[in-house]
């Protein structure tokens, strides 16, 4: 996992956007047991709130499942085509920022011969 304390994204959104690259990639798959939060916060050297905060976000978005006083666990069931998709989703989101949608939609038009 990279993360990175000096950069403008939040360190709990970092943690947040890694595992869910995991996830995607399947890297890490269902059922698969992921650090308790001291544990990561520990690796990170951050604070533990911060790793919970991740959690919940992941939790929330359906992405793992915490069970109390047994750990934390991924629970998201992908298949190969969704993969690409959030693969897709994620790599937009990153350049969105640095692309504007009329040069996306162009390239996707290009990519597909269509001229609509």
């Amino acid at each position: 996992m990279k993360i990175v304390l000096k950069n403008k994204e939040n360190v709990y959104e970092q943690i947040v956007n890694e595992y869910k690259r995991f996830i995607s990639l399947n890297i890490l798959q269902n059922d698969d047991k992921l650090p308790s939060c001291r544990q990561l916060a520990k690796e990170l050297g951050i604070n533990p709130n911060t790793v919970s905060k991740a959690y919940s976000v992941l939790e929330q978005e359906g992405y793992i499942k915490v069970l109390p006083k047994k750990g934390v666990y991924v629970s998201y069931r992908s298949n190969n085509e969704n993969s690409y998709i959030n693969e897709i989703k994620e790599y937009l989101c990153s350049i969105k920022e640095k692309v504007s949608y009329d040069e996306i939609s162009k390239i996707i038009k290009d990519l597909y011969g269509r001229d609509d």
